[in-house]
């Protein structure tokens, strides 16, 4: 019987998301982290925890980052990002003028 939280799961889809974006099969995946089939489907039932190494190497060979994993949407992340970024580099007076834009649309 499978024993797989809401945070496991939450963890299972972010993976499954950069792997097939990233066009890597679970094997070819596995494999760049050294690991058998059979690890991650411990995982996957909710066997044992996967270490946050392991994790981590997972995300990088997807050619992602943990900030992008953890993004609220990580469908949307890269342009998000560089809507914050492109705020963060305007004065704070062109900052506040859109933050009272964004307010005046609700």
């Amino acid at each position: 019987m499978k024993n797989i939280t809401p945070k496991r799961q939450y963890l299972i889809n972010r993976l499954g998301y950069l792997r097939n974006r990233a066009k890597l099969s679970a094997r070819d995946l596995l494999g760049q982290v050294d690991k058998s089939f059979a690890y991650f489907a411990k995982f996957d039932n909710g066997d044992f925890s996967i270490p946050a190494e392991i994790l981590l190497d997972a995300i990088e060979c997807c050619g992602s980052t943990p900030e992008e994993f953890f993004w609220e949407d990580i469908t949307k992340y890269k342009e998000q990002k560089d809507l914050i970024n492109s705020f963060s580099k305007l004065s704070d007076e062109s900052k506040q003028t859109i933050l009272n834009l964004i307010k005046n649309m609700k």
